[in-house]
Formats: C-alpha cells, structure tokens, sequence
C-alpha cells in the first residue's frame, strides 16, 4: 500500500519534478545553446538574450523558488560574460537593468507559484489520505460493534441454557461463539492470531465423554 501510494504521488507531478536530474541536464544543454547562439550572432543578439528564459523557466518549474534565483543568474552571468568577451558595447546601462531585471523576476515569479502549487498539491494528498484513514478507522468500528453484539447475543443464549440445566449445549455454544470470535477478529488484525485461537478453544473445559 505504502509503495502504491508513493507511486500515485510521484504520477500527480509532472515530468520534470518526478525526473529534476533530466530537467537539470537540458537546462545546461539550453544555456549551452543559447550562449553560442549568442556568441556566434551577427548583430541580432538583442532577440537571442530573451532566450535564456527558457532554462530559466526549467529550473523555476523543477526546483521552484531556489531553482529560478540559481537559473537566472547563471543565465544573467553568462550573458555577462558572452558581452564583455564579444559584445560590440552597444547595450546601455538601462540594457544591463532590464536584462537582469527581466530574468531575476522571471525566476522569482515562476519559482514562487510553482513552490505554491506544490505545496497545495501536498496538502490535497494529505487531506486525501487523512480522509482514508477515517473511513478505515470507522469501518473497523462498525466491523467490531457488529462482532460485539454477536458475542453478546451468544452469551446471553449461553446463560439461558445454563439457567435451563442445558450445560453441555451452553458449553457447545460458549466453544462455537469463542472460535466465531476470534475468527471475526483475525480478520481484522494484519496477522492471524491462529495459535492463540487454537489454545483458547483447547483451554475451554468439555463435558463430553
């Protein structure tokens, strides 16, 4: 039950949260090709920049928060190094500050509400098994309040035949209703008590002879 259970949480998230290892290699694999793509342009960098959202974007999605702060600035950091290697000195201050600004609250906004559907996610599941456990829980109540009432209907037939001089059936009865019992009750513990089962019947006295 356990291992099925962690199964069907593992399937309610997508692809790259259940496989961030994968995520994390074609995030590199994107910032790779992005940062030759940007530094083999011919003038039309501008357009490659923006680019560099998307394995901004992974990380968000894969690691939330933490993974789009370290996303953006490995992308901000190597679109620094790509245009102080190879830049012709045709972006401004006002460049620099919309570039990072753009791929900082990329990776800030992104990460947050992934981090808060994830965390939404985990809450539904828990109220889901929470919800499990009660209706267990109060059908093991009515399996045991219908097993009482038959060991209680027993008895009082038992003590009847005692008071009627009827001793050999009341012990018949008391010997059936203890296996029935215990039998009822096996079937709800995980292990089957059978050997308490079999030394309690042979402990009931018998007047057969």
């Amino acid at each position: 039950m356990a291992r099925a259970r962690g199964k069907t949480q593992g399937d309610s998230f997508p692809w790259y949260r259940s496989y961030s290892p994968v995520a994390v290699l074609i995030a590199v694999g994107l910032f790779a090709v992005v940062s030759l793509a940007r530094f083999f342009s011919d003038g039309n960098g501008e357009a490659i920049d923006i680019l560099y959202s998307l394995p901004i974007a992974l990380l968000a999605m894969s690691f939330g928060l933490r993974g789009g702060l370290v996303g953006a600035a490995i992308g901000f950091t190597l679109f620094a190094i790509i245009e102080l290697v190879d830049g012709v000195g045709d972006i401004d201050a006002t460049g620099w500050i919309a570039r990072a600004a753009g791929l900082l609250l990329l990776g800030v906004l992104l990460g947050r509400s992934t981090d808060q559907i994830e965390a939404g996610q985990r809450r539904t599941m828990a109220e889901q098994d929470r919800r499990r456990q009660l209706q267990e829980t109060s059908h093991r109540q009515a399996e045991a309040l219908e097993i009482s009432d038959s060991i209680l209907q027993h008895l009082a037939a038992a003590k009847w035949m005692v008071e009627a001089g009827r001793d050999q059936e009341a012990i018949e009865l008391l010997t059936s209703t203890l296996a029935t019992g215990q039998r009822m009750v096996a079937g709800l513990l995980p292990v089957s008590p059978r050997g308490f089962e079999a030394e309690a019947v042979e402990d009931i006295p018998s007047t057969r002879t």
